[in-house]
């Protein structure tokens, strides 16, 4: 049996025992040319199938019991060396490789013993040991150009070209590389050939010359794949991503982190999955999901430091430190950037060291301490002057430029920001040139040029927009722009200094429920979806399944176990979050922006549009927050109105509190309370009445008798508007009110075409908070002869998704849970466990309507931008035109009263806004309290 063959057995052989057979057949073949063999697989293998490079040093293992000798022996330390560079064991590497070199020497082998130091520069370089890798190169290249190894000698240059990189030399390294290109073009070695043009690319992409830069990864990319090099190709991927990034190109750079993220998975490298996961942590920090960056942030920096990656560690703490302040975790920050400035000085790498001092500037700079912002943004200047890296020195300029302005020195701070922009524009930085925009925008204003600065928010506005367009996932595209609505507002601000009403009113529909208007329209690209990775499907099936069993659990837990089973819940639900994110990083699509741009571009007649649809018996009341002050747009067919200055949001968030606490005293029923049922109405009454004035009264003449759409912005979005009292009637006995979450989301839905309300699927579960769900829905389908009905044990998570889809009309009766800290969780109970908002929004509905008769399933997390997050926008994202949900705890046996009333209004063929107002006015007339009719609202048409 040939040497080749025999190493190949030895490498697929399942155990020692069946090695120490192989070799006592073939004990003629059982020599050092043996060992050569499987050191060669063990090369050929380790960036393609790093297993079968540790397979490799079992069988070296096997044979030298079997054979001992020196040159085998020495082959054994070699192969398990680069068996530990695979495994993350970068310390045992280094000895390993150590011993094989002087195993050599001991043999006379120079040439040998200098081989294995190439491998032993990565170990070295990724422990952060810098001055040992350029002394070990430095002496292995010498002997290598000696015996006139031009691929071993391009190795070592390739290797100080890393070592170099790492501390921030990038000109140097370049150099390196260069001659590593050269002599491995002359070989005509693809694989080495690949691997540099990956290092020189992130070279360029290190000085900005990013043209060149996406020129060498494409092409590193091709010969990658073509040699099915799957480790290279993981690298070349996560270095294309950190570019797209750097350019602002979110959904490229979110594409290749996750492709890559997942070989590096699948490879089973610790390192380099590790190194990934920050990558992606990266990612989001700038795509602004702070929370779940910080999260990742705050477990990777600690694995990055048990696996000794000195220079991974201190981009992590950095990242982390800036995250941190971004969420207002102060302390967290300060603590995390000393943390990253010491191990920066450990790798004495300038730019890391200037990246930590920017990242204190911006801290500096949010607490208002501008002197401390502008001595730390020169210090990082110092350190950059010299690195060749542009993006850094921008970042510092824009922060020193900030500094310079709020300490009043306007004219010093316009003339650099005007740099940093036309330079960030030239290095293709159009996140710091959106945020240099509107910073030159503010300083325009200070100087009372109002058309320059209208030009500037203009050109922050569209640059935005274009950022963010090409963003799939409807949770990247939120979080994005929640922390850069500054210019949209600056702009309406302008607008409403002169009377431009209709501009200023669509700035602020501009930025107000982007994401879910989006998804309403047809502002999405339509492109088919890939294929989804099998393995993340199978993740997330299987998550979905635990997490329903958990939930089922809970049912029936008991006190003792209930909360080890709530902390499993939730570890599924973390896990099913991040796995969607995984999945959506891959998916192509975002905003038509051509249609985007054409809708803004029209907006004029996107406003007659909107007054068209109004008619003369509606009226749009848009409400806003200016620094804490609201204000109002009442807008009707014939004329825009806006009312500034309406209450302060404290006072209305101090109403609503009092409001909430007598509402309070009757979550009990009212059969005990006798007598002070009468009192306790008065005092409500009293508190709407005070919500009234502030809200309803100052603009009551301009919309006469109509009915209202009513936007609500902030804390706005808990009042009952539709119960607030005048002193004389409640506000839904003199009109109509519907609501929703921006005047685009409700023209998306009046534009649909209406159904017949012929199918109905009735659901209920009773439990002990809404005992009565049974009476209820046996009402309704005495009302809807043929609907469909589940209750009691067959109301499940089967009988919602295999019949919701199908329906007209979905009515669930079951209670109802909303989850402030992890809305997207928010649920409502089944039989046999709850259905989550993420659940509702992957199926898509036909339903005209749905009722949600439980507690508080209309509460929602409002994000910036006014995007809801809770069960509403499970259902309208779903596809349903009408929503009638719950605002706060509900009477069982008011609700089945309210409802029974308002299905037959709805059979006598009024409308569904008309159907709930007479349902409700019904209970006026009967004098009853608010709380047992108030809490039911209509979001939609």
């Amino acid at each position: 049996m040939l040497h080749r063959k025999l190493a190949e057995k030895l490498i697929a052989a399942g155990s020692e025992s069946e090695r120490k057979f192989l070799l006592n057949e073939n004990k003629k073949q059982a020599d050092t040319n043996l060992a050569l063999a499987l050191k060669e697989i063990c090369y050929e293998s380790w960036t393609t199938e790093p297993t079968k490079a540790q397979k490799a040093a079992q069988a070296l293992k096997s044979l030298l019991k079997f054979n001992p000798n020196d040159e085998t022996e020495a082959l054994f330390f070699w192969v398990t060396g680069i068996s530990d560079i695979t495994r993350g064991k970068l310390e045992s590497a280094v000895t390993n490789l150590d011993k094989s070199a002087a195993r050599f020497r001991k043999i006379s082998q120079e040439y040998e013993s200098a081989q294995t130091q190439v491998a032993k520069l990565i170990a070295l370089a990724l422990l952060g040991r810098y001055e040992d890798t350029i002394e070990n190169g430095k002496n292995a290249l010498k002997i290598f150009e000696k015996y006139g190894d031009e691929l071993a000698a391009g190795k070592i240059e390739m290797n100080l070209g890393n070592t170099a990189s790492r501390q921030g030399r990038y000109v140097e390294a370049k150099k390196f590389f260069l001659a590593a290109r050269t002599r491995f073009a002359r070989l005509g070695d693809k694989v080495w050939l690949t691997m540099c043009e990956n290092n020189l690319a992130i070279i360029h992409s290190a000085l900005n010359d990013f043209r060149q830069a996406e020129k060498l990864y494409a092409e590193a990319l091709r010969n990658a794949r073509e040699a099915k090099m799957f480790v290279t190709e993981a690298e070349i991927e996560a270095s294309m991503g950190n570019l797209a990034m750097f350019r602002g190109k979110y959904d490229d750079a979110l594409r290749f982190l996750e492709l890559s993220r997942q070989k590096y998975e699948e490879l089973k490298m610790p390192h380099q999955t590790a190194i990934a996961e920050l990558e992606i942590a990266d990612i989001y920090a700038e795509l602004n999901l702070g929370k779940e960056a910080f999260e990742v942030y705050e477990k990777i920096a600690d694995r990055l430091h048990k696996l000794k990656l000195q220079g991974e560690e201190a981009r992590a703490r950095t990242n982390f430190g800036r995250v941190a302040a971004s969420l207002q975790e102060r302390n967290i920050a300060r603590k995390e950037l000393k943390k990253a400035a010491r191990l920066y000085l450990a790798e004495k790498n300038k730019i890391g060291a200037a990246v930590v001092k920017c990242a204190e500037a911006n801290l500096e700079l949010t607490a208002g301490n501008y002197e401390s912002t502008l001595k730390l943004a020169e210090e990082a200047e110092q350190l950059l002057e010299t690195s060749g890296s542009a993006r850094h020195k921008l970042t510092a300029k824009w922060l020193k430029s900030e500094a310079l302005g709020n300490l009043e020195k306007y004219e010093a701070a316009e003339n650099l920001l005007e740099k940093v922009f036309a330079a960030a524009v030239k290095q293709e930085q159009p996140n710091l040139a959106q945020i240099s925009l509107n910073s030159l925008g503010k300083l325009a204003l200070q100087k009372g040029d109002t058309r320059k600065a209208e030009r500037y928010f203009k050109k922050a506005v569209m640059m935005i927009e274009t950022l963010r367009a090409p963003l799939a996932a409807e949770e990247f595209r939120m979080a994005f722009l929640a922390d850069k609505l500054a210019p949209f507002e600056n702009l309406a601000k302008i607008y409403l200094s002169e009377n431009k009403l209709k501009k200023a009113f669509s700035m602020f529909e501009q930025a107000r429920s982007r994401s879910l208007s989006e998804s309403l329209s047809d502002d999405l690209s339509q492109i088919n979806l890939p294929d989804i990775s099998p393995k993340l499907s199978k993740k997330l099936k299987t998550l979905r399944e635990e997490l329903n069993w958990f939930y089922s659990r809970l049912n029936r837990a008991g006190e003792a176990e209930t909360e080890n089973l709530q902390g499993e819940a939730k570890r599924r639900e973390k896990e099913i979050a991040e796995t969607m994110r995984q999945i959506e990083s891959t998916k192509p699509g975002g905003v038509n922006l051509r249609a985007f741009r054409s809708r803004i571009n029209g907006q004029a007649d996107q406003y007659k549009r909107l007054q068209n649809h109004l008619g003369e018996k509606k009226a749009l009341i848009e409400f806003v927050n200016f620094d804490g002050k609201i204000s109002v747009f009442a807008i009707t067919d014939k004329k825009i109105h806006f009312i500034t200055n309406l209450a302060k949001e404290d006072e209305i968030v101090a109403l609503l509190e009092s409001l909430q606490f007598q509402f309070g005293a009757l979550r009990y029923g009212a059969k005990n309370l006798g007598k002070f049922i009468v009192e306790l109405k008065k005092r409500a009454d009293s508190h709407l009445q005070k919500l009234y004035k502030k809200l309803i009264e100052p603009l009551v003449g301009f919309v006469e008798n109509r009915d209202f759409i009513v936007v609500p912005v902030g804390s706005l979005h808990y009042v009952p508007f539709h119960a607030l009292y005048d002193g004389g009637k409640y506000l839904i006995e003199t009109r109509e009110v519907v609501y929703s979450p921006s005047a685009a989301v409700w023209q998306s839905l009046n534009e649909k075409p209406e159904r017949n309300l012929d199918r109905v699927l009735l659901i209920g579960f009773a439990d002990e908070k809404i005992p009565l769900v049974n009476r209820e829905i046996e009402a309704i389908q005495k009302i809807f002869g043929k609907a469909k009905s589940f209750t009691g044990e067959k109301a499940t998570f089967a009988a919602y998704t295999e019949n919701a889809p199908k329906f007209d009309v979905l009515h669930l009766a079951c209670h109802g849970q909303f989850r402030a800290e992890n809305p997207l969780f928010s649920s409502l109970h089944l039989a046999d466990g709850w259905i989550t908002v993420r659940d509702i929004c992957s199926q898509k509905l036909q339903a005209d309507l749905v009722t949600l008769s439980a507690c508080e399933t209309g509460l929602n997390k409002i994000f910036p931008g006014d995007e809801i997050l809770g069960l509403a926008r499970g259902f309208l994202s779903a596809g349903a035109n009408s929503l009638v949900l719950s605002l706060w705890t509900v009477s069982d046996e008011a609700t089945t009263e309210l409802m029974k009333d308002f299905y037959e209004n709805l059979q006598r063929g009024a409308s569904v806004s008309a159907s709930l107002r007479l349902a409700q006015v019904n209970f006026i007339k009967r004098n009853s309290h608010p709380y047992f009719w108030s809490p039911f609202a209509l979001i939609g048409r």
